[in-house]
């Protein structure tokens, strides 16, 4: 009996070693999602249960199958009108908002997505708002879609999947203006080469997935992004290559962010200067995961942003 007790002990021991390890920073960002991996090799050929998230997998994939439609003027500003829009992604109603600039144009085009949120609190119309509308106030042509799992687009429910899906949404957008661009509709004045993106925390990673996949976006901002991996997750893979970007990336982030650590955007940093890739990085004194609204810091990262898109975006 006591040699069964202690075979049992042992065993359980094993169990608990082996299992994955989660860093409490990452379940803050979002709990049912995958480990977003640094890549600068080229993504893994050998077949796995990932292999349909692996970046050679999403390259394969066509985009742009489904539909887009201009619900209705939400806003008109001053400097802009807004634009309620739905369009479909692998067989979901995606939601969300187009700012578009009043004038002839023709506008460059970013690509602003916004972080995670619990589904019971997220708005069409939340935080990242503000920084979508100072974009398209220096006349650049903003979407804005509220991706899978964030009300009221559909949703399949959160799976282990890279940010697969969050980047096929994105996709799926992107193709749809492409043919969009031009036409008498609002996407007339729209640059679709000359094609910007922005993303906070998790929208952050989704925009390095993207980056990676779309060669004609010119510029990069990363704002408290999820750059490294969650957890220690052996179904883990390279989900974004640096090598394969050769866009500029300007990084930002907040020294008292304790939801997505300041070391990743070092790290990625450190990385882009070793490939020799253009980068410019802040890091905001006093400032959290997502800046004070009416804080200098914030007012002087969206200033920078406006800089960076000017000069990369030729506007």
């Amino acid at each position: 009996m006591k040699k069964y007790l202690y075979l049992m002990i042992i065993f359980m021991i094993g169990l608990v070693s082996c299992s994955p390890a989660y860093s409490s920073a990452a379940l803050m960002v979002d709990p049912e999602t995958v480990s977003t991996a640094v890549s600068t090799q080229a993504t893994p050929t050998t077949p796995s249960l990932s292999e349909p998230y692996s970046i050679a997998a999403l390259q394969d994939r066509t985009y742009g199958d489904g539909e887009l439609t201009i619900e209705y003027l939400w806003e008109r500003k001053e400097e802009f009108s807004r634009y309620y829009i739905t369009y479909t992604s692998d067989g979901l109603t995606i939601h969300g908002f187009v700012d578009v600039p009043h004038g002839d144009g023709p506008f460059p085009v970013v690509i602003a997505l916004h972080g995670y949120i619990p589904a019971s609190e997220y708005e069409t119309l939340d935080y990242s708002t503000r920084y979508a509308d100072s974009i398209a106030r220096k006349g650049y042509i903003v979407l804005h879609p509220n991706m899978r799992n964030f009300p009221p687009s559909d949703s399949p429910g959160r799976g282990r999947d890279s940010l697969a899906g969050y980047t096929i949404d994105v996709m799926n957008l992107i193709a749809l203006v492409d043919e969009m661009a031009g036409q008498d509709v609002i996407f007339v004045n729209a640059d679709m080469q000359r094609l910007g993106i922005w993303g906070h925390s998790l929208g952050g990673g989704v925009a390095l997935r993207v980056a990676t996949l779309e060669d004609r976006i010119k510029a990069i901002v990363l704002y408290g992004a999820v750059s490294q991996r969650y957890n220690s997750d052996p179904l883990g893979l390279p989900i974004y290559d640096l090598r394969s970007i050769d866009a500029p990336f300007s990084i930002h982030h907040g020294l008292d962010d304790d939801t997505v650590s300041p070391a990743w955007s070092e790290t990625l940093c450190n990385t882009l200067e070793e490939l020799g890739k253009e980068h410019e990085c802040y890091f905001y004194e006093g400032q959290p995961h997502t800046f004070y609204r009416l804080g200098s810091g914030d007012a002087l990262f969206i200033q920078r942003t406006v800089d960076f898109f000017n000069t990369y975006l030729e506007n």
